[in-house]
């Protein structure tokens, strides 16, 4: 019998190197094949397919199979499906369990520019202003490169971050079925260009989500997969692994493990303090010692340790500057919300009005959401006078803002995106 050819143990190498399953692996497929994915074999049979060609029974692949798999796995047909002895050894994978941590360079600074001008305007005006406006960028300047562009498998990556960064942007709007749509879309575009940190990173989003609608086990297991990934690829990423850790330890505090949520939070404390030996990708979006605060003081105020959990609030409270009005906003409805839980009403008002004043022009149903909440806490304790005076200031202000939101309570969403 013949030995399996060496294409057959590459793909299969970088397949598990990536931990990506068979099925995982045609939808990758057939998101590279972009419109011309229609023409594909149906899922099962696909995932069939792949089957047959990592057990090394078929001894040639086509070119367009070839050219799919190239661009799925962001490499080179000269090494992925190199034929000397050479050549194999060439291959960036030899050993399964690791993947190359290359970082693709920017397709396009353009892409790059918008990116930051993007990110430094969410946290001030939030998602619900700015989701039509990065749509519009996707659909308009990065979508007509991905198929039929000069750019290669690299071209997703920009995809892949502006796509992530829509899906924040719906969350933060309420929409959290269309955020979901795309993080699972914007993990498909990462893998295709071949941007780990960004899979990774994508997987932290994902996790978030998923403990904000409820899913803490799911939560805790989409954030290992982006650990798991940073270490399969032996990139140095401390602030990625730190939040990967964080997200984890959030979503075992909503599970009631007060013990391994404890751990996973010292452990992303140390981490963050590591200096990283691998180039950062300039896609993924910041995670610090605001971010990990904050984080920490909802673990910890879900676990009913109001001590820690008022201090690592008033500590992301300190560390936000006032032009990051989202998250210095959702510092404080926190500390309000441990106030209240401490009984100290007063300051808890005067917390909460403060969040009011300095949130006028922001368009974030998260926040909006979080104040409504509150209005309701503070329901129990009306018959105190600055308690009904914050009551009546917030019921204005609530039923001022409903105009911001032109998605409503509907999880219909917006318009998808081409990507």
């Amino acid at each position: 019998m013949t030995d399996s050819p060496q294409w057959a143990k590459r793909i299969r190498a970088e397949r598990k190197a990536r931990l990506w399953d068979v099925h995982t692996t045609a939808r990758r497929l057939r998101a590279a094949a972009g419109d011309d994915g229609r023409d594909l074999p149906d899922h099962e049979a696909l995932v069939r397919s792949i089957r047959r060609w990592e057990s090394g029974r078929i001894s040639t692949l086509s070119e367009r199979y070839r050219l799919l798999f190239c661009r799925a796995f962001g490499l080179g047909e000269e090494t992925l499906f190199a034929r000397s002895t050479a050549e194999t050894q060439a291959s960036p994978v030899q050993d399964p369990s690791v993947v190359s941590a290359h970082v693709p360079a920017p397709v396009d600074p353009r892409d790059l520019s918008a990116m930051a001008a993007f990110r430094g305007a969410d946290p001030q005006v939030g998602g619900g202003h700015l989701y039509a406006t990065v749509v519009g960028y996707l659909e308009r300047d990065v979508a007509p490169r991905l198929f039929g562009g000069s750019d290669g498998p690299s071209a997703f990556v920009p995809a892949a971050a502006l796509t992530e960064m829509a899906g924040w942007m719906a969350h933060d709007a309420g929409q959290d079925t269309t955020a979901d749509r795309h993080f699972s879309r914007a993990l498909d575009l990462a893998g295709i260009g071949g941007d780990r940190q960004l899979e990774a990173h994508i997987l932290g989003s994902m996790s978030h989500l998923a403990q904000h609608r409820g899913r803490a086990a799911d939560a805790v297991q989409l954030a290992r997969r982006g650990t798991e990934m940073l270490t399969a690829t032996r990139i140095s990423a401390p602030a990625m692994e730190a939040r990967l850790l964080t997200m984890a330890a959030r979503s075992f505090a909503t599970l009631g493990d007060s013990a391994e949520s404890a751990s996973l939070l010292l452990q992303a404390e140390r981490v963050l303090d590591d200096e990283p030996t691998s180039t950062p990708s300039p896609w993924v979006g910041p995670f610090d010692e605001g971010s990990l605060a904050l984080d920490a003081a909802r673990s910890m105020l879900a676990l009913g340790q109001l001590r820690e959990a008022r201090r690592q609030a008033d500590r992301a409270v300190a560390l936000r500057s006032g032009n990051r009005t989202r998250s210095r906003a959702l510092g404080r409805l926190l500390l309000a919300k441990v106030l209240l839980a401490e009984t100290q009403v007063g300051e808890a008002c005067h917390v909460v009005l403060g969040v009011v004043e300095d949130t006028q022009s922001l368009s974030s149903l998260v926040v909006t959401r979080q104040l409504a909440d509150l209005r309701g806490l503070l329901e129990a304790y009306r018959e105190e006078e600055i308690v009904a005076e914050s009551l009546t200031v917030l019921a204005e202000a609530l039923e001022e803002r409903r105009w911001l939101y032109q998605w409503g309570g509907s999880e219909r969403g917006p318009r998808s995106p081409a990507l």
